[in-house]
Formats: C-alpha cells, sequence, structure tokens
C-alpha cells in the first residue's frame, strides 16, 4: 500500500508562497502516514532511477532579470516561479522594478520587447517577444509591493516607455 503521495498540488497563479503552504501541509501528513507503514511493515520501497534524475544549479539573484524578448507566457512563470526569492526584476528609469505578479494577455507585434504600450487607471501592459504581460503586482526601487493602479497613482509612467532589456 503506497501512501497519498500521488495527491496533486497545482502551482496555479498564487505563487510559490501558497505552494509552500499547500506543501507543508500534505508533506506532514505524508510523514504521519509514512511512519505508520514503517511501522506495519507495509511500507513500499522504491529506488530511484538514476538516468531519469536531473542536478540544477543554484538560484541566484541574476536569474530574475527579465528579458522581455523571450515570449510572455515564459516571462510570467519566471515571475510566479521566482515569488518571494529571488524575484523577477528589470529596470526603470535607472531604477530597479521588480515584478511580483503578472497576467499573459493578447497584445500585438506593433511594439518592441520592453514596451509600456498601455498605461490605464488600474494596469499597465508590456509587451514581450510573443504576447504581451498585464503587471498585477509592482515595486518600484525604495517603495514597498503594491499592485498596479496604487503604483500608477504615486509614479507617472509614460506609454511608449521602455523597461531596460
Amino acid at each position: 500500500m503506497r501512501p497519498a503521495a500521488a495527491r496533486l498540488i497545482s502551482f496555479s497563479q498564487r505563487g510559490l508562497n501558497h505552494l509552500f503552504d499547500k506543501l507543508s501541509a500534505e508533506g506532514a501528513k505524508l510523514c504521519v502516514e509514512t511512519m505508520k507503514m514503517i511501522e506495519d511493515g507495509t511500507a513500499e520501497y522504491t529506488p530511484q532511477n538514476s538516468e531519469e534524475a536531473t542536478h540544477t544549479s543554484m538560484i541566484s539573484k541574476e536569474l530574475g532579470f527579465i528579458d522581455w524578448t523571450k515570449p510572455a507566457v515564459e516571462i510570467e512563470r519566471l515571475i510566479r516561479g521566482l515569488n518571494p526569492w529571488p524575484s523577477a526584476y528589470t529596470h526603470l528609469n535607472g531604477k530597479t522594478f521588480k515584478v511580483w505578479s503578472a497576467k499573459v494577455i493578447d497584445g500585438s507585434d506593433d511594439y518592441e520587447p520592453g514596451c509600456i504600450y498601455h498605461i490605464g487607471k488600474n494596469d499597465m501592459y508590456v509587451q514581450t517577444g510573443k504576447g504581451a504581460l498585464s503587471l498585477v503586482e509592482v515595486q518600484l526601487q525604495g517603495k514597498k509591493r503594491m499592485d498596479t493602479g496604487s503604483f500608477l497613482r504615486g509614479c507617472h509612467v509614460e506609454e511608449g516607455s521602455f523597461f531596460t532589456l
């Protein structure tokens, strides 16, 4: 009998903190189930397949630099995957600009990657190499993390300006 290791946990749009919380709770349950099975002698042991095992490098702050020439889907996954650390970032007017959350949207190819082509009351759209992103939660260097609408009420950004590539 196998423990409930196959419980599926979706990464979703909520990000790494949410996933961490869910995995912590599920991991605790799984530890209790597994220890009971070891104690009862019903645990099944499966050796790791070394041919399928992979190795990855350490995550560094530099990994978070956003390359706007990449597809929107890929950049959104980078943003989600590096939240809370080291975070995804770019530069706006010479200052570090962190992007904590973004949504992939349909964009035209009329703009260059990194171009902020739409500023609304509560939204900011950025062209990528394929598609576009709507920035949801951001943080300018020296400021607190906030939703895009709050950021735009306190910081003037011109349509047509660029994030540094």
